[in-house]
């Protein structure tokens, strides 16, 4: 098994809350540490427009790059760039992509803790080393997690020294077999319509477990994102058949590719609220600034240092 990561980098930035030690340079150097890690990986860089030269330097580095194209197309454009990419390729199913964002953070062990969970944890089909564990009794977990209805985790499963739990759902940085990537492909598609710049990312990951993800009212108002005016309404009426037509396609998933992630969390999106509470995030940022040092890598000194 080889672990194939496709790593998706923007050159720009957006208006998210960051902590002070934030930098894209930042947290590709923690990737690329992270990936040195590991014997038996390759790493794709995918950029969706051009990217400043320092985070061009430390990509040929560490693996190959690939230009999406002279002008940024947008994060559902180079999202469906990437899937396409690893399930199009001649990589076998039995590999695994980790398909990755560019603001995530990640300890030093994240890769290999994923490598190891890929071949300790036959009944997971993805995984993920960031995320929250969900609580189905807890009713600000099922709201802020948007658990299903009458959903409940597998039980934890031990690899080596860690622990993984059973998610509902993760966001678009997230690691699969590709074989069930490969078959889940049309859910993918189907959660991308229908909408231009965005994708149903939590609904995806309960359609490919066989988990419909709407009941009674929620067919009209959504999960979490009903807009209460007229404008709301009929945005709520036109999603009313997308939304049947997702539980279709859930019912209709006869092999659930269950989804796992690892406690404590390995990686954080670094974004405020969402940082992940299981690290020291600061200090493995100086870990890895330290690390790039000793690798001759462009200087990723917090904007705080510079």
């Amino acid at each position: 098994m080889t672990l194939r990561v496709v790593y998706r980098s923007y050159g720009g930035e957006n208006l998210k809350r960051r902590p002070a030690y934030y930098s894209k340079l930042l947290t590709l150097t923690s990737l690329a540490r992270a990936a040195a890690r590991v014997p038996d990986v390759e790493v794709v860089f995918l950029n969706d427009g051009p990217v400043p030269a320092e985070r061009l330097t430390v990509m040929e580095r560490a693996g190959r790059v690939v230009q999406l194209g002279d002008e940024p197309q947008g994060m559902r454009a180079s999202y469906r760039a990437a899937l396409e990419l690893a399930t199009g390729s001649d990589w076998p199913d039995e590999d695994v992509v980790f398909l990755v964002e560019d603001d995530y953070l990640f300890t030093e062990e994240a890769l290999v803790a994923l490598a190891e969970a890929a071949a300790g944890l036959p009944e997971a089909s993805y995984f993920s080393v960031y995320g929250v564990r969900p609580d189905p009794d807890d009713p600000e977990s099922v709201r802020e997690l948007g658990l299903p209805r009458g959903w409940r985790p597998g039980p934890d499963r031990v690899v080596g020294s860690r622990t993984w739990f059973h998610q509902a759902s993760i966001t678009s940085t997230f690691a699969g077999r590709l074989g069930a990537v490969r078959a889940d492909m049309p859910i993918f598609l189907q959660c991308m319509r229908p909408f231009r710049r965005r994708f149903f990312d939590h609904e995806t990951c309960l359609l490919y477990q066989g988990v419909p993800p709407y009941h009674g009212r929620e067919f009209f108002f959504g999960l979490d994102d009903f807009e209460p005016s007229a404008r709301g309404v009929v945005r709520a009426l036109v999603l009313v058949p997308f939304r049947i037509a997702l539980n279709l396609r859930a019912h209709r998933q006869t092999e659930p590719h269950l989804l796992y992630a690892v406690t404590p969390n390995l990686a954080t999106h670094l974004e405020h609220p969402v940082i992940s509470p299981d690290a020291d995030w600061e200090a493995v940022a100086d870990e890895v600034l330290a690390w790039a040092r000793t690798q001759g890598l462009p200087d990723a000194t917090r904007p705080a240092d510079a």
